[in-house]
C-alpha cells in the first residue's frame, strides 16, 4: 500500500492531474459530432443476408 500514490487514496492531487475519463467523454462526444450520421433519421436498412442467417450460435467463433 506505500506505493499507491496518495492522490488515489484520498483524492487530493498536487501537480499535474488529468482525469480521464472525462477527457476520453469529451473526445468521444467530439467525434460523434463530426460525424455525417443524422441521429433524428431511422437508421439504413440491413442488408439482406442477416436476416436469412439461420446459424448456430457460436458459428463464427466467440463465446455462446
Amino acid at each position: 500500500m506505500e506505493a499507491i500514490p496518495s492522490r488515489d487514496t484520498s483524492g487530493n492531487c498536487v501537480g499535474e492531474c488529468r482525469d480521464r475519463v472525462m477527457e476520453g467523454e469529451t473526445e468521444r462526444q467530439a467525434a460523434i459530432n463530426e460525424s455525417t450520421k443524422r441521429y433524428d433519421e431511422p437508421a439504413e436498412r440491413s442488408p439482406d443476408w442477416t436476416s436469412r442467417r439461420n446459424d448456430p450460435p457460436g458459428a463464427m467463433g466467440g463465446r455462446v
